[in-house]
């Protein structure tokens, strides 16, 4: 499910979350928090981008992804724009 060795978690989408394992979507939620949650530059008010609870990121990608439409939806996009809602 996850993109293969030296492929970006970028190149994800929710085709991909939807033909995982639930083993390979918590790795995946494990890695777009890593991605997301990394340097965000030299602000000395925020060193790292905002992230969600793993499980409320699973949530969110349980039910965009369980929809026909957003099966090119890149998963990192959905995981970002939400976490961006909630806050560090």
């Amino acid at each position: 499910m996850v993109p293969g060795v030296g492929a970006s978690i970028r190149s994800a989408n929710c085709t991909d979350w939807e033909k995982g394992t639930i083993d390979q979507r918590h790795s995946t939620v494990i890695k777009l928090r890593q991605f997301a949650g990394g340097p965000v530059g030299s602000s000395a008010g925020i060193q790292n981008g905002p992230v969600l609870t793993d499980e409320r990121a699973y949530n969110l990608l349980q039910s965009y992804c369980a929809n026909r439409f957003a099966r090119g939806f890149k998963l990192y996009k959905l995981y970002e724009r939400a976490a961006a809602f909630v806050g560090h």
